[in-house]
């Protein structure tokens, strides 16, 4: 029985060679590429421009929360607060941040601008967001006590002044209670610091001691080993003297005595 075979003799296609880009193409790609970067630049210039100045007295309160008495009254328990715990404190209220910013991302750039390298915190607040406030702290205070401590700091002052739309009184009972908890936090540390001072002594006056002891016997067994070798190296010398022999008294030297007595 014959058997047929098909095959398929459709010319296969040649593979593409990859495609190169022509210089004007690639100008293209670099002129677009630069104005990316142009506008990228000019958003973060724009965002970093749009912060505001250092308040003098650390309050920046665009919402209008506090009255005259209240931002005075709060600016000089801040002051006060400082002076005891070298923390600089800032509060910045808004009534609605724009996007692309957030509570978090402009709080966090006010640290930077406002605090720089010092011990700071900023309390940023959004009275149209329902979140709590937010409020950052620089690494200069993280870097002086645990975790723990200063997120319950925080965490009690942002649930003091709540989530709703802040009233002058929760805004000054949750900066109160702000300033409460990390007065808490900074004695802590300075305890745990007066601690480690006072173990640091310790420490050193028992190594002094142990020191001055260690020296002490270690001078002793060196002088009783210097002192033993010392007598094993010791030479008795006796004088060379020749002398003659000498009989006892039954090879005639000395004399007997005889006594007898009368009948």
């Amino acid at each position: 029985m014959a058997t047929t075979s098909v095959t398929n003799a459709a010319p296969r296609k040649a593979m593409a060679s990859p495609r190169r880009f022509s210089l004007p193409g690639r100008l293209g790609v670099i002129i677009i590429a630069l104005i990316h970067m142009s506008w990228i630049v000019t958003w973060i210039s724009m965002a970093a421009a749009a912060l505001p100045p250092a308040p003098v007295d650390d309050v920046h309160d665009d919402a209008r929360i506090f009255g005259d008495e209240s931002r005075r009254v709060l600016s000089v328990q801040m002051e006060e607060f400082r002076k005891d715990t070298g923390f600089r404190l800032f509060i910045d209220t808004n009534t609605y941040i724009e996007l692309p910013d957030n509570a978090n991302d402009r709080a966090r750039s006010l640290l930077k601008a406002w605090g720089g390298k010092s011990p700071s915190v900023v309390v940023c607040i959004d009275r149209a967001s329902q979140a709590l406030p937010t409020i950052v702290a620089s690494d200069a205070i993280w870097q002086r006590t645990t975790t723990l401590e200063l997120m319950t700091a925080i965490r009690a002052s942002a649930e003091e002044m709540g989530s709703r739309p802040i009233t002058e009184a929760e805004a000054m009972d949750g900066m109160k209670a702000l300033m409460d908890g990390l007065k808490r936090v900074e004695s802590v540390a300075r305890q745990r610091e007066q601690f480690m001072s006072r173990q640091d002594l310790i420490i050193a006056a028992v190594f002094g001691i142990a020191l001055v002891f260690g020296t002490g016997l270690i001078w002793l067994v060196v002088r009783q080993l210097r002192s033993r070798e010392a007598s094993l190296a010791k030479q008795h010398h006796f004088p060379d003297v020749e002398v003659g022999q000498r009989f006892g008294a039954p090879n005639g030297g000395g004399f007997m005595v005889e006594i007898s007595y009368r009948k």
